[in-house]
């Protein structure tokens, strides 16, 4: 016979509790973020810029050295890389050795010039692979996007397969995608193969992250939520340093995609050890199941052995009345906290009617519309900033090894620098003077000269490491500025808007970093300081009660409002 479900909940806080079982939850879910950031990263090593020029077959054939077919065919010559070519004839000077060649061409008349369609390269990777320079530079960018892409959508996917049929089963599909798609991009024989590939890796990181990370909140208590919610963003900057250690000893950039993807293997032990969530369990009235995992999990514990003396003592018409009034209250419960609940087992497409509803009364409100259009545009140049900063090496011309492990480095500081400025300052300040400091030092880049790449690199680290701070303060504001009815949504387009930047990142560092170096960190370090501006307009949310309703908000005066006035504290 079934324990009493009060008997349950209180064996759920229990588990909860208990810092051994705590810990090992916490290492299954955190440690795939070490794979999301190799994935994510990996492009600086992957699509790394190579000196290229256009290919002679002509001259190859003539056993000529590359420095010898730049020279002749190439109008930047040896020191620039070559998107076009001489029309020489070729065939002619293949048949001359090299020295007069070179006194032909001298003397000769410019014979025009035309873009190429095939490169030779210096180094390999992916742009070796498949042409991804000159008028094809886009097609290196979309490898990057489709990452990006992966991930917005794998949010979507994988939220809905979790909470439909489970957290474990959203991270399990996750994993097994995980340990498939990596060797699949190693292995990769086509451009278009290997982008479906980095979009299942991104789909697969969504997957792993955010379900993780909603797995461990619901088994663990409030007392380590704090302290386990910032040490789940630790992997990253773990992975980052470790990458480029990986990097440094495995150029080839299959064998680098490979080593980056067989460690993956181990998220079988996640597959087979991490447990359901007792808390989504008990969601679904599935109690039975619920108690399984508890029951392994707190073998010695009092309580669960109480429940199970309560529940034999008990009849069945008792319990099952107990069990319908709890799953009552959670009903009621989830009424009180989500407005739409009767549509929580709707097709799909009326899940989408709902949200564009809810979308459409945030908007149909000028102080909420204000409030939105705000979030969207600070979100979005945050991820464009943070993503772009991430990418930037070989513009900077830094080290790519020295630049992604200090950036990982930087990142771990990124995540406890708001802690005590939160603790000092509110929210909006805090996000200000974050987004004024990461402009100003993204901006001062242009004040530096070209060749010293260390000083340049430091600046930028700067701007990272604000940039990188303030993703966590906006994300505590957004939710404190809309009302109940409407935080979810608010929330929910603020980081669709986000994976907009992401997606836009890797073509302006490539595209526009192609035609000055200095472009990228100047449009992010100007688009960073419109953001701080704007966000300085809305209202502080720090100490102040959250407003269940729009009336609660509309009524609250000037200051709690979006206003230029509140530029000014006086």
């Amino acid at each position: 016979m079934p324990p009493t479900p009060d008997g349950l909940e209180a064996a759920i806080e229990e588990l909860g509790g208990k810092k051994k079982w705590v810990w090992i939850i916490f290492f299954l879910v955190s440690t795939p973020g070490v794979f999301n950031i190799w994935h994510l990263t990996a492009y600086v090593f992957l699509g790394k810029a190579l000196p290229h020029w256009c290919s002679v077959p002509e001259l190859q054939s003539a056993n000529w050295t590359s420095e010898q077919i730049r020279n002749i065919s190439s109008p930047g010559g040896i020191s620039e890389n070559s998107c076009e070519m001489f029309n020489w004839n070729y065939r002619y000077l293949a048949q001359r050795s090299y020295e007069e060649a070179l006194n032909y061409t001298s003397h000769a008349s410019s014979p025009g010039q035309y873009e190429c369609n095939s490169w030779s390269y210096e180094g390999n990777g992916i742009v070796s692979e498949w042409d991804l320079v000159c008028s094809r530079t886009p097609l290196k960018s979309t490898v990057q996007m489709a990452v990006a892409l992966g991930k917005f959508l794998g949010a979507l996917f994988f939220g809905f397969v979790a909470d439909k049929w489970g957290r474990k089963r959203s991270i399990t599909i996750s994993c097994i995608m995980y340990i498939i798609a990596g060797p699949v991009a190693a292995f990769a024989p086509h451009y278009l193969v290997f982008c479906f590939a980095r979009l299942a890796l991104g789909m697969s990181g969504s997957g792993t992250y955010n379900c993780g990370f909603t797995l461990l909140t619901e088994f663990i208590i409030k007392k380590y939520r704090t302290l386990l919610g910032i040490l789940y963003n630790m992997s990253y900057p773990l992975g980052m340093m470790l990458l480029p250690l990986i990097a440094l000893y495995i150029e080839e950039w299959r064998m680098l995609q490979l080593a980056l993807s067989v460690p993956t293997v181990i998220l079988i032990v996640h597959i087979w050890f991490l447990p359901e969530s007792p808390r989504w369990l008990v969601s679904q009235g599935r109690y039975a199941e619920a108690w399984k995992i508890v029951k392994r999990f707190s073998k010695k514990s009092e309580i669960v052995k109480l429940s199970l003396d309560e529940a034999q003592d008990g009849s069945v018409g008792a319990n099952t009345s107990t069990e319908l009034s709890l799953h009552a209250a959670v009903t009621a419960n989830t009424a009180n906290s989500t407005p739409d609940t009767h549509i929580e087992h709707a097709p799909w497409y009326k899940h989408a009617i709902a949200a564009l509803k809810k979308l459409l009364a945030v908007f149909g409100n000028t102080e909420m519309r204000k409030r939105l259009l705000i979030c969207h545009f600070a979100w979005c140049v945050t991820a464009m900033t943070y993503y772009a900063l991430a990418l930037n090496a070989d513009n900077f011309t830094a080290d790519r090894y020295i630049y992604v492990a200090v950036a990982g480095a930087v990142e771990a500081v990124s995540y406890i620098l708001p802690i005590p400025m939160l603790r000092w300052t509110g929210r909006r300040t805090t996000s200000v003077l974050l987004y004024i400091l990461s402009g100003i030092s993204l901006l001062s880049i242009l004040a530096i000269p070209a060749h010293m790449t260390d000083a340049i690199m430091s600046v930028a680290m700067v701007g990272r490491l604000c940039i990188g701070a303030v993703y966590s303060v906006i994300i505590l504001h957004t939710s404190e500025l809309f009302p109940t009815v409407n935080r979810n949504t608010a929330v929910g387009t603020s980081s669709t808007m986000s994976h907009v930047g992401s997606l836009a990142a890797p073509y302006i560092v490539d595209l526009l970093g192609a035609q000055e170096w200095y472009i990228p960190s100047t449009i992010c370090g100007a688009a960073v300081l419109v953001a701080g501006l704007l966000v300085l307009m809305l209202p502080e949310t720090k100490d102040k009660e959250l407003c269940d309703t729009v009336e609660e908000m509309t009524e609250r005066d000037s200051r709690d409002k979006v206003s230029v006035r509140n530029c000014c504290p006086f």
